[in-house]
């Protein structure tokens, strides 16, 4: 688990813990299980322990988009995400899940001791949580399919390795958070690979290193 995290005394154990500093409480989830049905439906924020979650917009048209991906270490829910606008946005489970819940206003509050490890939970899962938001927004501004696709492979994928590697996404859901066609995207993985640029199959690329 996140070092950072067992360090502030958040566990894995089936009945949860965390320091007494934030009086957490902790859930497991199945994969596909909603584990909130609206974003703003609670005050806490969400730390993700162990596994993968998804938030994902509903927008009046019915379409669906992938807004952010928690891993491990991440969090999401109050005083992360935005409690205005969105309105059909919620949290699915990816994986088997563990989320820790913690008020807001006690996270953010720092104990009694002002400790640095506290101060440094903070800096961190606000930190991550506006990077992953700088990220999405970066390959959202790419002009065409193929300059978004190459850039979210630079940002899940270490671009070090010519081995093949699992995205943490489907293709279709791939799709969604790149906000583009299913088959408009499929055609420029195709055309990715004959060009020599990737090796692919479903979500386990190869990056060749070149463009």
């Amino acid at each position: 688990m996140n070092k950072l995290l067992l360090e502030n005394g958040f566990s894995v154990e089936p009945n949860g813990s965390a320091d007494a500093c934030y009086m957490a409480h902790t859930h497991t989830y199945d994969r596909g299980e909603i584990i909130l049905s609206h974003l703003r439906d609670t005050g806490e924020t969400a730390i993700v322990l162990e596994g993968t979650v998804l938030l994902i917009n509903v927008n009046a048209d019915g379409q669906k988009s992938i807004l952010d991906i928690c891993r491990e270490g991440d969090a999401f829910g109050g005083g992360i995400f935005p409690e205005h606008g969105l309105g059909g946005c919620y949290a699915v489970a990816k994986t088997a899940c563990m989320i820790s819940y913690v008020d807001y206003s006690r996270l953010i509050h720092c104990c009694e001791n002002s400790c640095d490890k506290h101060a440094d939970l903070i800096d961190y899962l606000l930190g991550t949580a506006a990077r992953r938001s700088v990220a999405h927004i970066d390959i959202l501004s790419r002009r065409s399919i193929r300059e978004k696709l190459m850039t979210a492979f630079e940002y899940f994928l270490d671009t070090d390795k010519r081995t093949e590697q699992t995205l943490p996404l489907s293709l279709s859901e791939l799709a969604d958070y790149l906000c583009c066609d299913r088959s408009a995207m499929m055609r420029e993985i195709r055309r990715l690979n004959n060009d020599g640029i990737i090796s692919s199959h479903g979500s386990c690329v190869t990056l060749s290193g070149g463009q």
